[in-house]
Parts: C-alpha cells; structure tokens; sequence
C-alpha cells in the first residue's frame, strides 16, 4: 500500500480548515495539517499577484489519488486550485497501518455492499446487485470483491465484454486472484474464443488442481481447439476425482465421437445417460453410432427417449427415420421425415429419401412429386434416379428414359444410371439398346 502528500492552498484560515477536516471525515485523507498566513507570489492573466494564503498538507492513500482529485475540484472556492502530490518514498510500518485503519470503515461498507449484490446476484436480481456493486465500487474502485461481483454480473447477463473489463482490472491488483481467472475464462468460453479462455483456466488450476469443474471446461476448450491428448487427459483426471461428473463424462464421450472411437464414446455416454437422461445431444450421438453399426432396435431406443423431450428435434427426427428404414418401416421412417420437411421444406436430400421410401411402399405419384421438389432446388442426381425408377414402375417408359438420358448426359459411365437403363429397356423389350448398356456395364 502506498501512500501520497498533495498540497493545495486557499485564501482563509476558515476555509482552509473546512477543507481539511471535510477530507479526513469523508475518509479521503487519513491526516490533513493546515500551517500558515504564508505569503504567495504568482503571475495571473499576466500580472504579479501576492496574496497571504493557507496550506493544506493532505496525506492519503495513492488508490484515493483520483477521488481526492475530483472532490477537491469540486469543493474548492479558486477557479484554479493548487493540486500538487508526491509520492513517498519511505512510510512507517505504523503510521502506514494508522492511516489505513482510518479508511477502514470505508473498507467494510464496501464488503457489506458487495456481500449485499451477491445476494441480490443469486436470486438473479440484476439491477439490484448491480445498484448495490456500483455503490461499492464508489467507495473502493480498488477492491477485489466488488470487481468480481461486477465481471460476474456481467458475464451471467450475457455482456461478455465488461465482464472481462472488470475482471482484468481485478487481475491487475491481484493477479492470483482465483475468482477472476476462473470468471475471465468462462467469460471468454462465452465468448467462442476458446484459445483465450485456456490460459486463464491454466493459471487457475495451478491453485486447484483438483477444480473438477474448470477441469472439465478447460477439457472442452481443448477439444474446440483440436488438442484431443491434452483434453483426453484432463477428462481423465476429472473422473478420476469424480467418476460420475456429468459434464466429464458427457465431455470425454464427445471426445472419442469425434475421434470416431465409437467403442469408448458409448462407454460414457451410456454411464451419463444412467445418470441423466434428459440430455438431447448424448441421446441422439448415441442413437447415431448405434445406427451406424445397423443396431437398429438399439438406435431406435435412444432416439424415443430424445424424441419425447423434444418431439421437434431434427437429428433424432432424422436418426429415427434412418432407423425406420433400416427395420424396413419405410411407413414409419415416411413419417419422421415428413416432419422434418414440415420445417426444412428445402432439405433437398431428404425428399430424395422420402422419395425412395414411397417406390417401396408402392406410392409412386407422391415419390414422384417428392423427387420433383428435390429437383426444383437443384440438380439431384439421386431425385433423378428414383424419378427414372417410379416412372418405370409405372410403365411411364418415355418418362422413364428421359430421366436416364439426363443422369448419364451427366456422367456416362454412372452405374446405377446404367443399371436403370438396363432394366427399363429390357422391360421395354428393346434388346438392341438392352446390349448396348449391358456391354458399357
């Protein structure tokens, strides 16, 4: 703690003595000492002025510099006071310790304010614990508390940016300071900017180790910034503090869906489901890496659950589709498609595949107008496909052959474009043009 002398001076005992106790009662300064009549000399609007005059010696606090400025301004009757200070070079442990202890009171108002905006701040009462931090910070901008409270009202509201003002100001006076290093990192996940956030969670977790919590976001942080080993091992050690940690378990499964390590990615999915079932994206990963291995009763299972939550949910939506289709449910897998079309009308591929699904549930027409959509948005070479087939099915040959002159106008040698053309000229009975594909085949 450091502490600072100013001088001014003013034109009347009385005055002068208003001033000084005025400071030491509004804990400005912890002395002020007024000495004079002396005799000032100075040049003003070009003349020589001599006046008798007092002096004010303040002696303050250095983190009360600007304060003291400010209320001098205010309060002195000169239009251009005399404001000079020096810093000390030597204090005495005791005097030093006197002078602090008679700011104290202030010290405490400023804690049982910031006690007060954390109340206020748990109960999401923004403007109050705002009122109540800013009252506080008026009485002491120094203070680390205050600085706190203020960065995590802040970053709680969504206003990432002071947030990080606050708490860098806090990092300034404390750079150890172990709820600012953990808030400025949250602030900056907040933020997407998950390459910034690393480095104050690192200097946390040199403090708390075993923070499981930061742990597991600086794990996540990781994994958005592609270090897999460095999350992979952080995720680790958060479980082997807490091997049920959700946000470890969720994390570390994440991690190994990624890395397409489908095998360890279920492990801990499914110890997170035991634990919470209720999550969406875990149920839906889990749902895709079992439709993936053609587990489709398995998938299905995930999906319901997602599904229930979240009746609207597009991946488990499509998941379950998927799912339907591989069972051979093609009713079904039409139905949770056509749902999502409900909401992407413009999804190009999966009017294709609600297409498809209606050639083998023998609803031609509407296959027909579903490949039509996926081609009014684009050129779909699987819409095509699928338009050749069904007007073959429907023994719509010219339709059908257009449609297979088109996809191979494309590409000449696309086989399934071949093998459509195969079977549509040969239930055609045009053996020519039957041997002229079979032999590019």
């Amino acid at each position: 703690m450091i502490m600072n002398i100013g001088w001014t001076t003013i034109s009347s005992l009385e005055e002068a003595e208003k001033l000084a106790s005025e400071a030491v009662n509004e804990r400005l300064a912890a002395c002020a000492e007024v000495d004079g009549p002396i005799r000032s000399y100075y040049l003003w609007q070009d003349n020589l002025e001599r006046d008798e005059e007092y002096r004010i010696t303040f002696k303050f606090l250095a983190k009360n510099a600007g304060k003291i400025e400010i209320w001098l301004k205010e309060k002195h009757p000169y239009e251009l006071p005399q404001w000079i200070t020096v810093e000390a070079e030597h204090v005495m442990t005791e005097y030093l310790q006197w002078a602090k202890g008679n700011i104290q009171s202030d010290h405490k108002r400023a804690i049982e304010l910031s006690r007060q905006g954390s109340e206020f701040l748990k109960k999401r009462n923004w403007k109050e614990a705002e009122n109540s931090f800013l009252e506080a910070l008026a009485i002491d901008n120094e203070n680390s508390y205050v600085l706190v409270g203020l960065g995590d009202l802040h970053r709680e509201t969504g206003k990432y940016h002071k947030a990080i003002g606050f708490y860098e100001k806090t990092l300034e006076i404390d750079p150890l300071n172990m709820f600012a290093l953990r808030g400025i990192g949250d602030a900056y996940r907040g933020l997407g900017q998950a390459g910034k956030a690393v480095t104050f969670w690192q200097r946390y977790l040199q403090q708390n180790h075993d923070d499981i919590h930061v742990l597991t976001r600086l794990a996540d942080s990781y994994v958005k910034i592609g270090n897999f080993s460095e999350s992979e091992s952080l995720y680790l050690k958060a479980l082997s503090l807490d091997g049920t940690d959700k946000y470890a378990l969720r994390g570390i499964g994440n991690l190994y869906y990624k890395l397409a390590d489908h095998d360890k990615a279920l492990s801990y999915f499914e110890k997170f489901i035991e634990l919470d079932d209720t999550y969406i994206a875990v149920l839906t990963m889990a749902g895709n890496i079992y439709r993936r291995r053609k587990q489709y009763d398995k998938a299905v299972y995930f999906y319901e659950k997602a599904l229930k939550q979240e009746p609207w949910n597009i991946f488990a939506l499509y998941g379950m589709g998927d799912s339907q289709r591989g069972l051979q449910n093609y009713e079904n897998s039409v139905v949770y498609w056509l749902k999502i079309l409900e909401k992407e009308p413009h999804n190009q591929n999966l009017h294709s595949r609600v297409g498809d699904a209606m050639v083998l549930l023998g609803r031609l027409d509407d296959a027909l107008e579903h490949y039509q959509q996926s081609m009014n948005i684009g050129y779909d070479q699987f819409a095509l496909l699928g338009m050749a087939k069904a007007y073959r099915l429907k023994n719509d040959f010219a339709q059908a052959e257009k449609c297979c002159q088109q996809l191979l106008g494309k590409n000449a040698e696309e086989p399934r474009a071949l093998q459509e053309a195969l079977a549509l000229y040969e239930e055609m009975g045009d053996k020519q043009k039957a041997d002229e594909v079979r032999a590019r085949l």
